[in-house]
């Protein structure tokens, strides 16, 4: 049976990648790469944007699977709790750093995935 809820909160997460991919790289890995930073710093970092990047993408998969196949619910928690985790990260980092939600918001992607699959859960 097919799962709309899971199906939006797929669609939210492959917005995401796409934004973490296309302005992400433009506003974050491109001036990483062109900063003086030490170079195992700078390319461990960079790394690790292309992590998120493939985290994003198989985090959309799994919500897509479990939107389409009851039987692949197991996929859709697992993303539903990535994407949980990345926002709960988001919002201690910020606190702890004392950042504002304006200049560093990445966590409200995760609270719309997060609740688009919270909600596809329960109803599915």
């Amino acid at each position: 049976m097919f799962n709309p809820w899971l199906a939006a909160a797929a669609l939210a997460a492959l917005a995401t990648c796409v934004t973490h991919i296309f302005l992400g790289g433009r506003i974050a890995a491109g001036p990483l790469l062109r900063s003086e930073m030490n170079s195992l710093a700078k390319h461990t970092n960079y790394y690790c944007w292309h992590l998120v990047s493939a985290a994003l993408a198989l985090m959309a998969g799994a919500l897509a699977w479990g939107a389409l196949a009851p039987e692949a619910r197991p996929a859709a928690i697992v993303g539903a709790a990535l994407a949980a985790a990345f926002m709960a990260v988001n919002i201690a980092q910020n606190i702890a750093q004392q950042l504002s939600f304006k200049s560093h918001p990445q966590g409200a992607f995760f609270m719309v995935i997060s609740a688009l699959a919270a909600t596809g859960l329960a109803h599915g």
